[in-house]
């Protein structure tokens, strides 16, 4: 069953993960137009997002608990890791700033890409390190397995590096939900279970 991915506004649910990754690139006649950083950016208080974590057993959990001067405030665990931080849209960038990335504020998706866009900021959140990390635009079509069997398309790939190129992870993000997936050189460190869009808009 596939599901596209502006109408991935509904709960799932699933009760083991799949241990072999299933991401593939979709070729269609939109591969190569361009995208916008802040067609990927929730901002509605109450918006939540539940993962299941690498080990096929632990959740993680993202919340924004409220808007404050147009940025919207979040919180996260995974594991034994958690934290806060804030995001914003601007001029068409998705920003994002939390202590867990060095609390400057940080380019998550900039405001123009299409395949190949790169920039550089600090490590994200689910790679962690105090090291710089290199971004890349792989696929704007790509198409992400999630453990329930529902297939999310028309995603964005982004691959994240060292500097050397080293330790791969890529994170997929779905126009109008946000991050679905994040795949780690030793498999899937997250995949969304459940998205909640919220109660309502900033003001």
């Amino acid at each position: 069953m596939r599901l596209p991915c502006f109408l991935f506004v509904v709960s799932v649910s699933v009760l083991a993960a799949d241990p072999v990754p299933t991401v593939r690139p979709a070729a269609t006649s939109t591969s190569e137009a361009g995208r916008l950083g802040a067609e990927y950016f929730v901002q509605k208080s109450g918006a939540s997002w539940v993962y299941l974590l690498g080990d096929g057993k632990t959740r993680g959990h993202v919340t924004l608990t409220g808007i404050v001067d147009w940025r919207a405030q979040f919180t996260f665990s995974y594991g034994k890791r958690s934290g806060s931080g804030h995001w914003r849209a601007l001029n068409g960038v998705w920003l994002e700033r939390s202590a867990a990335r060095g609390d400057a504020e940080a380019v998550l998706l900039p405001a123009t890409m299409t395949r190949g866009t790169r920039w550089t900021g600090p490590t994200s959140i689910e790679r962690a390190g105090s090291t710089s990390s290199v971004f890349e635009v792989m696929a704007l079509e790509a198409t992400v397995e999630l453990p329930s069997g529902l297939t999310v398309e028309h995603c964005l790939a982004v691959l994240e590096t060292a500097a050397d190129g080293s330790d791969p992870w890529t994170h997929y993000y779905a126009p109008n939900v946000g991050k679905v997936a994040v795949l780690s050189p030793a498999g899937w460190y997250s995949r969304l279970l459940e998205f909640r869009s919220g109660s309502r808009h900033a003001e």
